[in-house]
């Protein structure tokens, strides 16, 4: 008797742990995904790999600095040598 007691507390505990959990929401993916939306230069702000549909007009942002920690900063792309490039607005 006590032992089922203890398994059947057991699966109840888990199961409330799980939907506890799964109320929580999380806000660590969302920043994830706005930061992978700048380009680390203003060359790979217009260019491929992640931005390869980009054309002269197009709207880009890049990181000011070496860093993610840098500002962004907003631009355009602008055709520079046959060359996609994002200029600052």
């Amino acid at each position: 008797m006590q032992f089922s007691t203890a398994i059947y507390s057991t699966v109840a505990l888990l199961m409330a742990s799980k939907a506890m959990g799964a109320a929580i929401e999380v806000r660590d993916s969302e920043v994830a995904q706005r930061a992978a939306m700048v380009a680390t230069s203003p060359y790979y702000a217009c260019n491929c790999p992640n931005n390869c549909s980009h054309k002269s007009g197009s709207s880009c942002k890049f990181y000011s600095g070496p860093s993610d920690n840098s500002d962004s900063v907003s631009g355009k792309c602008v055709s520079i040598s046959y060359q996609l490039t994002c200029i600052a607005t």
